[in-house]
């Protein structure tokens, strides 16, 4: 861990380098102008540190709004490091080319600054905008019928994330009517935040056929015993290694694989769970992360934990990590796999070109 919050730091120490320089260069330099800016960085790179320690000294108030501002430049600034890298691109293949650059370094500040204010404002909208995905898929091993099971995943449930937006969720919900619910993981984020009063929220509605829920690699961030207690209080119950038959399928439930690294207990086995499985159900596996196990038999594996990039262009970091796309994929021995975009947002309060969703999955018999 102490490695991580270095090299994190690291880099983040180095995106407020990159864009305090641009400041730097656009100003007449001062010994005032170069102490604030210093002061700046050194505050700025901090800040995620000063939320973690206000939160856990039970500062509500003032943790949500440090964790607003702070998660809120934390986006911007990611996005002025990318729109700014496409200028710099651009000014060099200008002089390689012997063309005139038109912006000075003021105007190419004040240009890239308000591009990515905007891009901020436009993510902060699109965060809000959940879109309802739908899946159909048709098997045999469902005798007749059909069974609806509605995904969420990667909430993030905390500080930045409460009432109104679960109500949202659940209102959503309501409208989908669906038998089942599940939710993939990273409900409650690493700063844990009234996860009672949140509880109580969820436990207004009851899908027919029950709620599932699995662990993410956050709620083993926030405590697994606190998480836990949240996801059953919420009326959910948490497939650790286990299987639960209803409508006509079976759910297939592992906790996530960076429990192991956390030092907390982890149930990661599928084999006692599938003991009980036969070769005529159909198998859904709820697992965190995107990987495949080609050795655990399922027929749909739903995961999330990507946020689809989450802020653009951040998409193609995470493919490049796990090999996959968001959505629906057909796996190469028949087996299928989906991935959510996530339904709420971690850091920063935003998604650009990653809206979040709400999956809704028919599951319906291949006889007519």
């Amino acid at each position: 861990m102490l490695t991580f919050m270095s090299v994190a730091l690291l880099i983040y120490g180095s995106m407020h380098l990159y864009a305090l320089g641009k400041v730097w260069a656009a100003f007449p330099h001062s010994f005032g102008l170069g102490l604030a800016l210093t002061l700046a960085g050194i505050i700025l790179t901090f800040s995620p540190l000063l939320v973690w320690f206000m939160e856990r000294q039970n500062w509500h108030r003032a943790t949500v709004a440090t964790a607003w501002l702070s998660y809120t430049w934390m986006g911007y600034l990611f996005l002025f490091l990318c729109i700014g890298l496409l200028f710099d691109l651009g000014q060099t293949l200008a002089t390689l080319l012997h063309f005139t650059w038109p912006l000075n370094a003021a105007l190419a500040l004040r240009t890239v600054g308000l591009l990515a204010l905007a891009a901020v404002g436009y993510g902060m909208i699109e965060a809000r905008q959940i879109q309802i995905e739908r899946v159909n898929i048709s098997t045999p091993k469902l005798a007749s019928g059909h069974v609806t099971i509605a995904q969420i995943s990667d909430l993030h449930l905390g500080i930045m994330q409460g009432d109104r937006f679960l109500d949202g969720i659940i209102a959503k919900l309501r409208e989908l009517k669906p038998d089942i619910v599940v939710a993939t993981g990273d409900i409650v984020d690493g700063q844990g935040d009234d996860l009672e009063t949140l509880a109580r929220h969820f436990q207004t509605y009851a899908p027919p056929l029950g709620a599932y829920a699995v662990t993410g690699n956050h709620e083993y961030y926030a405590g697994l015993e606190n998480s836990l207690r949240f996801l059953r209080n919420a009326g959910f119950t948490v497939l650790r290694g286990e299987a639960a038959k209803t409508g006509g399928i079976v759910l297939v439930g592992v906790d996530d694989s960076s429990a192991a690294s956390s030092g907390q207990q982890a149930q990661l086995d599928t084999r006692k769970a599938l003991a009980v499985v036969s070769a005529h159900d159909y198998i859904v596996l709820l697992k965190h992360q995107p990987v495949v196990d080609s050795d655990t038999p399922f027929d749909l594996q739903l995961s999330g934990h990507v946020h689809g990039g989450q802020i653009f262009p951040f998409v193609y970091l995470t493919r490049l990590t796990y090999h996959i796309r968001t959505g629906l994929t057909e796996l190469a021995d028949g087996r299928r796999l989906y991935v959510s975009r996530g339904t709420g947002t971690w850091g920063p309060p935003m998604r650009l070109f990653a809206p979040p969703e709400i999956t809704l999955i028919t599951i319906e018999s291949a006889y007519k």
